[in-house]
């Protein structure tokens, strides 16, 4: 515990990380100030049942021709809209899309909240994540400390307190982050009277797609969203505390892992327009760290034609979880091989 304590402070009072912390927490406030709700007059405007005799296949071909999809593609994409037709057909059924939500300002304050606002926030917690992750695994290496450290009693397993000390502020970094965010946010605009309300709500739609109702694979309230976007995006930053580990661990020093993290990223982020939209190839790349925090907009819903499988989110950072921390199981094990010198 004394170790694991020792390990912390070399994180969480990194001046560096606490630095990125309060520009993270500056900017999401920011965000928040700097958004104006357009002011239109929505008086008479009613909720509509849009799920009722709603057909998810004309959206499929609509998609298909739009991309010219052929191939995988198509099947995938013809696949997904089967599926989220059991789904609408509950949703008509039980009258989602009749809460009335925010009125008019759904569209604008929802995508605020859960396209843009979130959307930073799971990206600063990630980013912390992954140099705390860097930070602690290169630190001996840094301040030539690590020959010391490895003929001490504890050796190379320092690693296990490592790992977990990264993850512990990786979910520290990102509960000050989403707390301070969130609470700025819900005192400037009320939310109270709407946690209840149904966010398939016909004044909301899907995110860039202005024709396509606000569609997710399960029946999710306002507050009921917002808890599973949290839960998705913890696992997310666990897994880019993985990352971070992986490389520090494999890479003697902490500045070529840290050069690599930058370069994966990028590479995780460009890769994803070589394949065909909706592809099997594509749905795989959507499945990777940086891609899942790109598409958390579209986290529980349809996602459109640039997801190809339901609940690309879940899978995605099941699967990263599993992967990783295999990678860091390997990792650890050369490193207790490793020449020092």
């Amino acid at each position: 515990m004394l170790l694991l304590l020792y390990e912390l402070k070399k994180t969480l009072l990194s001046p560096l990380l606490l630095g990125f912390l309060v520009l993270c927490i500056a900017l999401n406030v920011v965000i928040t100030f700097s958004y104006n709700v357009p002011d239109y007059d929505w008086s008479d405007a009613e909720p509509r049942n849009v799920f009722v005799n709603y057909d998810a296949s004309e959206l499929a071909d609509y998609y298909v021709r739009l991309h010219n999809m052929s191939g995988s593609a198509e099947a995938n994409i013809r696949t997904k809209y089967v599926r989220l037709q059991l789904v609408i057909n509950e949703k008509a059924e039980n009258g989602d899309a009749l809460s009335t939500y925010l009125g008019g300002s759904t569209y604008y304050m929802h995508s605020l909240l859960f396209g843009t606002l979130l959307f930073a926030v799971i990206a600063e917690s990630c980013l912390i994540a992954l140099f705390a992750a860097l930070l602690s695994t290169g630190y001996e290496n840094t301040y030539n400390t690590e020959q010391i450290i490895c003929a001490s009693k504890t050796g190379r397993r320092i690693l296990h307190t490592k790992l977990m000390a990264t993850v512990v502020t990786g979910f520290a970094a990102f509960t000050v982050i989403l707390g301070v965010a969130l609470v700025v946010f819900f005192i400037r605009f009320d939310f109270s009277a709407v946690w209840h309300d149904n966010v398939s709500s016909s004044f909301n739609f899907a995110p860039g797609e202005w024709p396509e109702p606000f569609m997710t694979w399960h029946s999710f309230t306002v507050a009921g969203l917002l808890l599973a976007v949290i839960v998705a995006a913890m696992g997310l930053t666990a897994v880019f505390s993985l990352f971070g580990f992986v490389l520090g661990t494999f890479f003697h020093s902490s500045y070529v892992s840290c050069g690599i993290a930058v370069a994966l990223c990028i590479l995780q982020y460009v890769v994803s327009f070589i394949p065909q939209v909706g592809g099997t190839l594509c749905g795989v790349i959507n499945l990777t760290p940086i891609m899942l925090w790109a598409n958390s907009g579209k986290w529980f819903t349809d996602g459109g034609a640039t997801i190809a499988w339901a609940n690309f989110e879940s899978v995605g950072v099941i699967a990263q979880l599993i992967i990783l921390s295999a990678a860091g199981l390997l990792a650890a094990t050369l490193y207790r091989r490793r020449e020092l010198l």
